[in-house]
This record gives C-alpha cells, structure tokens and sequence, in this order.
C-alpha cells in the first residue's frame, strides 16, 4: 500500500514539475534591471504539418537537418535562405530539374501536404 502512495506521489509532483516547466515567463530582467521581452517561438499549423509529411515520407533517409538524418542528398539547414517556394514545390515534384542524376524521387502526395512541405522547408533559415 505503502508504494502504492509514494508511486501516486511521485506522479503528481512530476506532473506539477511538467506543469511549470511548461509555463515561460513572458519578461525576463537584464542585468541592468530593464525588463525585456521574450520571445516566444509561435510554430504555424501549416509548417508543424509540413514537418509530419517529411517524417512520414522518409526524407530523413537521405537528407539532414540540423545534423540529423542521412547524408546522400544535401543537407536540408538553411535551405529556406536558398530557395523560394515556387523553386521547392519545383524540386519536390521533379527533382531531376535541379540535378538530373539524383536518386530522389518525386513528391506524390497531395497538394496540401505539399504546400505544408514547402512551408515547412522555408522555415529552415
């Protein structure tokens, strides 16, 4: 019984611990005593989409963002620096228009995954 209580316990403080952790602070005080605002990062529906898609359709096999993922494509970092959306959607759908020996094949799901890929990419700068 006893263990029971400590497990039960230990759950609601963790989930309390979860609860602040989650919580940012909207200000935060410089060392000159100013206060200064944080910024908090605001992630778009389309983009978080965008970001399913990549994972569902294996891009992680052959390219890398942030050092994750597989080296025979190109890295993916900065990648919406490079390119606008209409040069993506381009690539994505045939991407022999940029190197004509790639391996990569051709994005075939829907328009609105697509879009939320090429949004998702964007983000990437």
């Amino acid at each position: 019984m006893t263990m029971k209580v400590l497990r039960i316990t230990a759950l609601l403080a963790l989930s309390v611990l979860l609860i602040a952790c989650g919580k940012q602070q909207s200000s935060q005080t410089s060392a000159n005593g100013d206060q200064q605002k944080v910024s908090q990062q605001v992630v778009d529906p389309k983009v978080e989409r965008g970001k399913a898609v990549y994972d569902e359709t294996g891009c992680a096999t052959c390219h890398a963002i942030g050092g994750i993922g597989g080296r025979t494509g190109p890295s993916l970092d900065k990648i919406g620096s490079k390119y606008d959306a209409e040069k993506l959607k381009e690539i994505l759908v045939n991407p022999q228009t940029l190197n004509p020996n790639t391996v990569m094949p051709p994005f075939e799901g829907s328009e609105e995954d697509l879009e939320a890929l090429v949004a998702y990419l964007l983000s990437l700068k």
